[in-house]
């Protein structure tokens, strides 16, 4: 074990450099997540104070030290280490290797407080000092809307995502159908009036810049009627066709989240 002060976390695999990330862990056991193992600075210092039983830093096997984080809290809860997304999956019990590696007897003293598991949801670096925060999923919608092969994108002006090309969409209110709230942000945003839809894809995407996170569902329109016009023109600047394959950058994280996942319109 060595300390850094900063480490590249890629999503699905786990920290540059790590053992099971590398595929060399002890334990090669796909059915628990390795992503990620963190563990409370002040655990360890209550055994070194309490039983008398001091580890040195690192000597725990996890590889991201935290203070002041209720860890067991995050358990199947979606967090921000810094900049980077992760979902806590289960606690990080420990285990007689653990013994085995320290010379102390550590099972009974760590039960319930031997850290937490987690996976990585996006890449990005963590630092020493970077902030542990649980965040609430929002959902979002965004709808594929389908004419002659091509599909419609509008350049956001609103702060989230300012800039960027992203489909129509938007937030579905209580109790909304995923494809009722498509059908009506398409009609609010577009002008255009369409009465089916379907479901698709699913992407999940971190917004570090706001500590934001949507679980955005994407709903295929292919009967809409009319011409595209910015309604909300505080929100989108205006409204273009573009060809699947030749679509503009910058665009919005979830459709490079779409894209990135293999998703294709059909020619």
């Amino acid at each position: 074990m060595e300390s850094r002060a900063a480490v590249y976390a890629t999503a699905g695999v786990g920290l540059a450099g790590d053992r099971y990330a590398g595929g060399a862990g002890f334990w090669q056991d796909s059915r628990v997540s390795r992503d990620l193992t963190l563990v409370d600075a002040d655990v360890v210092e209550d055994l070194a104070q309490s039983r008398g039983l001091v580890l040195a830093p690192g000597e725990t096997r996890r590889n991201v030290t935290t203070r002041g984080v209720a860890l067991n809290d995050l358990v199947e809860r979606t967090f921000w280490v810094g900049g980077v997304l992760a979902k806590g999956t289960s606690l990080c019990e420990p285990c007689r290797h653990l013994e085995e590696l320290t010379g102390k007897l550590l099972l009974r003293p760590l039960v319930h407080r031997g850290g937490l598991r987690a996976d990585l949801l996006t890449s990005g670096t963590i630092s020493v000092g970077d902030a542990v925060e649980p965040v609430e999923q929002q959902d979002g919608i965004g709808v594929l809307v389908i004419r002659d092969r091509s599909v419609l994108l509008g350049r956001r002006l609103a702060a989230h995502g300012r800039g960027t090309w992203s489909f129509p969409g938007g937030k579905p209110h209580a109790g909304e159908s995923a494809v009722s709230c498509a059908l009506r942000e398409l009609r609010e945003e577009t002008g255009l009036f369409a009465t089916s839809g379907r479901v698709v894809a699913e992407s999940l995407d971190g917004f570090p810049e706001s500590r934001l996170v949507f679980r955005t569902r994407f709903a295929i329109v292919e009967d809409a009627i009319g011409e595209p016009q910015p309604r909300e023109p505080e929100k989108t600047s205006e409204w273009i066709w573009f060809e699947w394959n030749e679509l503009p950058a910058p665009l919005f994280r979830p459709i490079s989240s779409l894209i990135s996942s293999g998703f294709t319109v059909a020619a």
